[in-house]
């Protein structure tokens, strides 16, 4: 990916730019969990998190479970409304009511804590929410540089998300973190 759309770019926050070119790599490339906490939060900075992410990694199971559900109630909600608020050609319509059913389905499998599965779940149901969105120039080579022009912070995101792998080989914490930052982006977009 092209991290020189956000190094070059003196519009684009000091935080997004770090978080783009130093963190990120560090986040994906790591085959250990060491820091990945201290990643983690550093990116949520990036997409505007205020604290409530970085609450979530420091509290424990009880606490942790409950905020996390919060978390992910929020974003059940905001996609879906996104999702139906969308105009789509009549031939995305069935897209459209899939999307639905695929984003109830992964919000279950978060709630089962089952990360890796939810990860392999996540980055295609985001690429197929973005295409509802954009049609498709989402799928153009040229979709991030677009992204960033119109909202530096939806461009970071996609860069985001197009940088994670479904990692099968990730730990359970690391596949939680990965999904965790997007859903906090996305429950507050």
């Amino acid at each position: 990916m092209q991290t020189s759309i956000f190094e070059n770019d003196d519009a684009i926050p000091t935080v997004v730019k770090t978080a783009a070119t130093k963190v990120l790599p560090r986040f994906t490339d790591s085959s250990d969990d060491s820091g990945l906490s201290a990643s983690a939060v550093q990116l949520a900075a990036a997409f505007g998190d205020t604290g409530t992410f970085k609450s979530i990694m420091a509290k424990k199971d009880p606490e942790r479970d409950e905020a996390e559900k919060k978390l992910v109630a929020s974003f059940q909600r905001n996609l879906e409304l996104l999702v139906q608020k969308t105009w789509v050609e009549k031939a995305d319509e069935s897209m459209k009511e899939d999307m639905l059913a695929r984003i109830g389905a992964l919000c279950k499998n978060l709630s089962r804590y089952d990360y890796h599965t939810s990860l392999s779940e996540f980055l295609p149901v985001l690429h197929d929410v973005v295409y509802l969105l954009f049609g498709t120039l989402a799928k153009s080579d040229s979709f991030l540089e677009y992204a960033v022009r119109i909202d530096p912070d939806f461009g970071f995101f996609w860069y985001y998300i197009n940088s994670l792998p479904p990692h099968k080989e990730w730990s359970e914490e690391k596949c939680r973190a990965a999904v965790l930052l997007g859903i906090c982006f996305l429950a507050n977009f």
